[in-house]
Protein backbone atom coordinates (compact mmCIF):
# COMPACT_ATOMS: atom_id res chain seq x y z
CA UNK A 1 0.00 0.00 0.00
CA UNK A 2 1.44 3.10 -1.14
CA UNK A 3 2.25 5.99 1.81
CA UNK A 4 -0.01 8.71 1.41
CA UNK A 5 2.25 12.47 0.43
CA UNK A 6 3.39 13.95 2.73
CA UNK A 7 1.68 18.09 3.18
CA UNK A 8 4.65 20.44 2.83
CA UNK A 9 4.33 23.96 4.52
CA UNK A 10 3.47 26.63 1.98
CA UNK A 11 6.40 27.86 1.79
CA UNK A 12 8.18 24.63 0.67
CA UNK A 13 5.67 24.65 -2.48
CA UNK A 14 7.39 26.18 -5.50
CA UNK A 15 4.67 27.17 -7.20
CA UNK A 16 3.90 29.57 -4.16
CA UNK A 17 7.31 31.16 -4.59
CA UNK A 18 6.81 33.30 -7.32
CA UNK A 19 3.15 34.78 -6.08
CA UNK A 20 5.00 35.26 -3.09
CA UNK A 21 7.97 37.39 -4.12
CA UNK A 22 6.13 39.01 -6.37
CA UNK A 23 3.88 39.95 -3.36
CA UNK A 24 7.20 41.18 -1.67
CA UNK A 25 8.19 43.14 -4.26
CA UNK A 26 4.86 45.16 -4.72
CA UNK A 27 4.62 45.75 -1.16
CA UNK A 28 8.57 46.76 -0.26
CA UNK A 29 7.65 50.26 -1.81
CA UNK A 30 5.02 50.96 0.77
CA UNK A 31 7.00 49.93 3.55
CA UNK A 32 9.83 52.02 2.89
CA UNK A 33 8.02 55.60 1.66
CA UNK A 34 4.40 54.60 2.33
CA UNK A 35 3.80 58.18 1.66
CA UNK A 36 4.72 58.68 -1.87
CA UNK A 37 3.25 55.26 -2.93
CA UNK A 38 0.10 55.95 -1.67
CA UNK A 39 0.25 58.72 -3.96
CA UNK A 40 1.30 57.07 -6.89
CA UNK A 41 -1.10 54.62 -6.50
CA UNK A 42 -4.00 57.13 -6.47
CA UNK A 43 -2.47 58.93 -9.33
CA UNK A 44 -2.70 55.71 -11.84
CA UNK A 45 -6.58 55.28 -10.65
CA UNK A 46 -7.19 59.01 -11.67
CA UNK A 47 -5.51 58.29 -15.16
CA UNK A 48 -8.45 55.61 -15.40
CA UNK A 49 -11.16 58.29 -14.49
CA UNK A 50 -9.64 60.89 -17.50
CA UNK A 51 -8.37 62.76 -14.74
CA UNK A 52 -4.71 64.34 -15.84
CA UNK A 53 -1.71 66.03 -13.84
CA UNK A 54 -0.33 68.97 -16.19
CA UNK A 55 1.51 72.31 -14.45
CA UNK A 56 0.52 76.32 -14.83
CA UNK A 57 2.64 78.93 -14.46
CA UNK A 58 1.06 81.59 -12.86
CA UNK A 59 3.33 84.43 -11.95
CA UNK A 60 7.17 82.77 -10.55
CA UNK A 61 5.20 79.99 -9.40
CA UNK A 62 4.42 77.18 -11.56
CA UNK A 63 0.81 75.39 -10.34
CA UNK A 64 0.56 71.71 -10.15
CA UNK A 65 -2.85 70.53 -10.96
CA UNK A 66 -5.57 67.82 -11.57
CA UNK A 67 -8.12 68.49 -14.30
CA UNK A 68 -11.21 66.44 -16.20
CA UNK A 69 -14.19 66.46 -17.58
CA UNK A 70 -12.55 69.29 -19.99
CA UNK A 71 -15.55 68.28 -22.67
CA UNK A 72 -18.37 69.87 -19.88
CA UNK A 73 -19.32 73.81 -20.27
CA UNK A 74 -19.74 74.15 -16.15
CA UNK A 75 -16.34 74.85 -14.41
CA UNK A 76 -16.05 73.44 -10.52
CA UNK A 77 -12.33 74.26 -8.48
CA UNK A 78 -12.00 72.36 -5.40
CA UNK A 79 -9.63 74.20 -3.03
CA UNK A 80 -7.92 71.86 -0.07
CA UNK A 81 -7.16 73.61 3.13
CA UNK A 82 -3.63 74.40 5.04
CA UNK A 83 -1.08 72.01 4.88
CA UNK A 84 -3.07 69.13 2.22
CA UNK A 85 -2.92 68.68 -1.42
CA UNK A 86 -5.51 68.24 -3.82
CA UNK A 87 -4.96 64.36 -4.61
CA UNK A 88 -5.65 63.13 -1.06
CA UNK A 89 -8.24 65.80 -0.15
CA UNK A 90 -10.49 65.52 -3.39
CA UNK A 91 -9.76 61.52 -4.72
CA UNK A 92 -13.36 60.83 -3.57
CA UNK A 93 -15.19 63.18 -5.05
CA UNK A 94 -13.61 64.60 -8.05
CA UNK A 95 -14.03 61.04 -10.47
CA UNK A 96 -17.84 61.71 -9.73
CA UNK A 97 -18.03 65.42 -10.41
CA UNK A 98 -15.71 65.10 -13.39
CA UNK A 99 -18.65 63.13 -15.32
CA UNK A 100 -20.68 66.24 -15.27
CA UNK A 101 -18.19 69.37 -15.00
CA UNK A 102 -15.20 70.69 -16.31
CA UNK A 103 -13.02 69.86 -12.79
CA UNK A 104 -9.88 71.62 -11.87
CA UNK A 105 -8.05 70.92 -8.43
CA UNK A 106 -4.87 72.76 -7.68
CA UNK A 107 -2.58 72.05 -4.91
CA UNK A 108 -2.57 75.35 -3.13
CA UNK A 109 0.86 76.96 -2.53
CA UNK A 110 0.84 75.91 1.25
CA UNK A 111 0.93 72.24 -0.20
CA UNK A 112 4.62 73.11 -0.14
CA UNK A 113 5.96 75.12 2.68
CA UNK A 114 9.38 75.27 1.58
CA UNK A 115 9.08 77.86 -1.26
CA UNK A 116 7.01 80.30 1.00
CA UNK A 117 8.52 83.17 2.42
CA UNK A 118 7.12 83.65 5.70
CA UNK A 119 7.08 87.65 5.76
CA UNK A 120 5.02 87.74 2.64
CA UNK A 121 2.49 84.02 2.44
CA UNK A 122 -1.36 84.99 3.55
CA UNK A 123 -5.06 84.11 2.57
CA UNK A 124 -4.67 86.69 -0.12
CA UNK A 125 -1.60 85.06 -1.74
CA UNK A 126 -3.92 82.09 -2.30
CA UNK A 127 -6.32 84.04 -3.71
CA UNK A 128 -3.94 85.58 -6.25
CA UNK A 129 -2.66 82.43 -7.16
CA UNK A 130 -5.84 80.99 -7.36
CA UNK A 131 -7.55 84.04 -10.26
CA UNK A 132 -4.23 83.62 -11.52
CA UNK A 133 -4.33 80.25 -12.67
CA UNK A 134 -8.36 81.15 -13.54
CA UNK A 135 -6.34 83.38 -16.12
CA UNK A 136 -3.83 81.34 -17.14
CA UNK A 137 -6.49 78.91 -18.19
CA UNK A 138 -9.08 81.11 -19.74
CA UNK A 139 -11.26 80.78 -16.99
CA UNK A 140 -14.17 83.48 -17.03
CA UNK A 141 -16.53 82.03 -14.27
CA UNK A 142 -16.62 78.61 -11.94
CA UNK A 143 -18.71 77.17 -9.22
CA UNK A 144 -16.41 76.94 -5.94
CA UNK A 145 -15.81 73.70 -3.61
CA UNK A 146 -13.97 75.13 -0.68
CA UNK A 147 -12.56 72.96 2.38
CA UNK A 148 -11.07 74.80 5.77
CA UNK A 149 -9.07 77.57 4.41
CA UNK A 150 -9.83 76.79 1.01
CA UNK A 151 -13.36 77.70 1.77
CA UNK A 152 -11.67 80.91 2.79
CA UNK A 153 -9.83 81.73 -0.08
CA UNK A 154 -13.58 80.99 -1.98
CA UNK A 155 -15.26 83.74 0.19
CA UNK A 156 -12.42 86.41 -0.44
CA UNK A 157 -12.50 85.58 -4.36
CA UNK A 158 -16.17 85.54 -4.19
CA UNK A 159 -16.14 89.30 -2.30
CA UNK A 160 -13.00 91.04 -4.57
CA UNK A 161 -14.16 89.02 -7.79
CA UNK A 162 -17.83 88.53 -7.30
CA UNK A 163 -18.42 88.24 -11.70
CA UNK A 164 -15.56 85.33 -11.53
CA UNK A 165 -17.64 82.99 -8.66
CA UNK A 166 -20.95 81.51 -9.53
CA UNK A 167 -21.75 79.69 -6.59
CA UNK A 168 -19.89 78.12 -3.56
CA UNK A 169 -19.92 75.06 -1.62
CA UNK A 170 -17.91 75.30 1.90
CA UNK A 171 -16.74 72.80 4.12
CA UNK A 172 -15.73 73.02 7.56
CA UNK A 173 -14.66 76.96 6.46
CA UNK A 174 -12.47 79.46 7.98
CA UNK A 175 -12.75 82.87 7.53
CA UNK A 176 -13.95 84.52 10.53
CA UNK A 177 -11.73 85.51 13.60
CA UNK A 178 -11.07 82.42 16.07
CA UNK A 179 -8.66 80.73 18.42
CA UNK A 180 -5.76 79.42 16.51
CA UNK A 181 -6.65 75.57 16.59
CA UNK A 182 -4.53 72.47 18.24
CA UNK A 183 -4.28 70.88 14.89
CA UNK A 184 -2.48 73.74 12.80
CA UNK A 185 0.27 74.36 15.92
CA UNK A 186 1.04 70.83 16.09
CA UNK A 187 4.04 69.57 14.63
CA UNK A 188 4.46 65.86 14.71
CA UNK A 189 7.57 64.63 16.43
CA UNK A 190 6.86 61.26 17.03
CA UNK A 191 4.09 58.56 16.92
CA UNK A 192 2.32 59.75 20.02
CA UNK A 193 1.63 63.35 18.52
CA UNK A 194 1.09 61.35 15.27
CA UNK A 195 -1.82 59.75 16.83
CA UNK A 196 -3.39 63.06 18.81
CA UNK A 197 -2.95 64.97 15.27
CA UNK A 198 -5.12 62.02 13.41
CA UNK A 199 -7.63 62.27 16.43
CA UNK A 200 -7.99 66.12 16.07
CA UNK A 201 -8.45 65.61 12.27
CA UNK A 202 -10.32 62.75 12.09
CA UNK A 203 -13.80 61.83 14.17
CA UNK A 204 -13.20 58.24 12.94
CA UNK A 205 -9.19 57.94 12.48
CA UNK A 206 -7.96 55.65 9.83
CA UNK A 207 -5.47 52.54 12.10
CA UNK A 208 -2.95 53.34 10.01
CA UNK A 209 0.47 51.16 11.22
CA UNK A 210 3.32 52.10 12.45
CA UNK A 211 5.77 52.33 9.52
CA UNK A 212 2.97 54.88 8.32
CA UNK A 213 3.04 56.98 11.23
CA UNK A 214 7.00 56.93 11.03
CA UNK A 215 6.51 58.67 7.72
CA UNK A 216 4.54 60.91 8.71
CA UNK A 217 6.68 62.06 11.46
CA UNK A 218 10.01 61.81 9.33
CA UNK A 219 8.18 64.61 6.73
CA UNK A 220 7.07 66.47 9.73
CA UNK A 221 10.69 66.94 11.65
CA UNK A 222 12.13 67.86 8.08
CA UNK A 223 9.84 70.42 7.32
CA UNK A 224 9.28 71.33 10.93
CA UNK A 225 11.41 75.14 11.44
CA UNK A 226 9.58 76.26 7.57
CA UNK A 227 6.51 75.07 8.76
CA UNK A 228 6.22 76.93 12.04
CA UNK A 229 7.73 79.92 10.53
CA UNK A 230 4.73 79.91 7.24
CA UNK A 231 2.16 78.80 9.63
CA UNK A 232 2.97 82.00 12.00
CA UNK A 233 3.34 84.39 9.44
CA UNK A 234 0.45 83.01 7.65
CA UNK A 235 -1.93 84.05 10.75
CA UNK A 236 -0.09 87.64 11.30
CA UNK A 237 -0.54 88.06 7.12
CA UNK A 238 -4.12 87.01 6.57
CA UNK A 239 -5.31 88.77 9.88
CA UNK A 240 -6.29 91.85 7.16
CA UNK A 241 -8.72 89.46 5.65
CA UNK A 242 -10.50 88.15 8.17
CA UNK A 243 -14.63 88.24 6.80
CA UNK A 244 -16.30 88.89 10.01
CA UNK A 245 -17.57 92.07 9.17
CA UNK A 246 -17.85 91.69 5.41
CA UNK A 247 -19.80 88.71 4.75
CA UNK A 248 -23.48 90.65 4.11
CA UNK A 249 -21.32 91.85 1.07
CA UNK A 250 -21.29 88.20 -0.36
CA UNK A 251 -24.11 87.36 -2.03
CA UNK A 252 -23.19 84.39 -4.38
CA UNK A 253 -25.71 81.09 -3.45
CA UNK A 254 -23.80 79.14 -1.11
CA UNK A 255 -24.15 75.42 0.25
CA UNK A 256 -22.42 75.32 3.90
CA UNK A 257 -21.89 71.84 5.13
CA UNK A 258 -19.68 71.75 8.94
CA UNK A 259 -18.99 68.16 10.73
CA UNK A 260 -20.97 68.52 14.00
CA UNK A 261 -17.94 67.04 15.66
CA UNK A 262 -15.43 69.27 13.77
CA UNK A 263 -12.52 70.09 17.25
CA UNK A 264 -10.31 71.98 14.54
CA UNK A 265 -13.34 74.86 13.42
CA UNK A 266 -16.04 74.44 15.61
CA UNK A 267 -19.76 73.76 14.47
CA UNK A 268 -21.03 77.14 15.92
CA UNK A 269 -17.97 79.04 13.22
CA UNK A 270 -19.68 77.60 10.56
CA UNK A 271 -23.13 78.57 11.71
CA UNK A 272 -21.47 82.17 12.24
CA UNK A 273 -20.57 82.05 8.87
CA UNK A 274 -23.64 80.96 7.55
CA UNK A 275 -25.67 83.42 9.51
CA UNK A 276 -23.35 86.34 7.80
CA UNK A 277 -23.93 85.37 4.21
CA UNK A 278 -27.46 86.37 2.78
CA UNK A 279 -27.79 83.33 0.87
CA UNK A 280 -26.82 80.07 2.69
CA UNK A 281 -27.45 77.02 3.28
CA UNK A 282 -26.49 74.91 6.69
CA UNK A 283 -26.22 71.36 6.97
CA UNK A 284 -25.11 69.88 9.42
CA UNK A 285 -22.73 66.30 8.89
CA UNK A 286 -23.23 64.00 11.92
CA UNK A 287 -20.57 61.90 12.91
CA UNK A 288 -17.76 64.27 11.04
CA UNK A 289 -14.71 65.61 12.00
CA UNK A 290 -12.52 68.32 10.30
CA UNK A 291 -11.56 65.74 7.71
CA UNK A 292 -15.26 65.49 6.44
CA UNK A 293 -14.21 64.30 2.63
CA UNK A 294 -12.96 61.29 4.61
CA UNK A 295 -15.69 60.98 7.61
CA UNK A 296 -18.80 61.59 5.72
CA UNK A 297 -17.32 61.17 1.97
CA UNK A 298 -20.84 59.54 0.57
CA UNK A 299 -23.49 62.73 2.00
CA UNK A 300 -20.87 65.63 1.09
CA UNK A 301 -20.79 63.93 -2.56
CA UNK A 302 -24.58 63.55 -2.57
CA UNK A 303 -25.21 67.27 -1.31
CA UNK A 304 -22.98 68.64 -3.68
CA UNK A 305 -24.27 67.03 -6.69
CA UNK A 306 -27.44 68.00 -5.97
CA UNK A 307 -26.59 71.63 -5.26
CA UNK A 308 -24.13 71.81 -8.26
CA UNK A 309 -27.21 70.10 -10.47
CA UNK A 310 -29.51 73.09 -9.80
CA UNK A 311 -29.87 75.37 -12.69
Amino acid sequence: MATPAKKRAFYGRKRLWIPLILFLIILTPFVINPLKSFRTVVTWGFRAFGIQERLVRVGHYRVHLYEAGKKNDQTVILLHGFGGNALLTWMQLMPALAKKYHVIAPDLLASNFLRLNPRTYSVQAEANMVLGMMNALQIKRADFVGLSVGGWISLLLALEHPHRVQRMVLVESAGITTEVPELAKLTLDDRDKARRFMKLLFHYPPPLPGFVLDALVKTSRKIKPQYEAVFAGFVENSRPYVLDDRLGEITQETLMMHGRNDIVIPLEVGQKIHQGLPNSKFIILENSGHAAVWDSPLQLKKNILEFLAKP
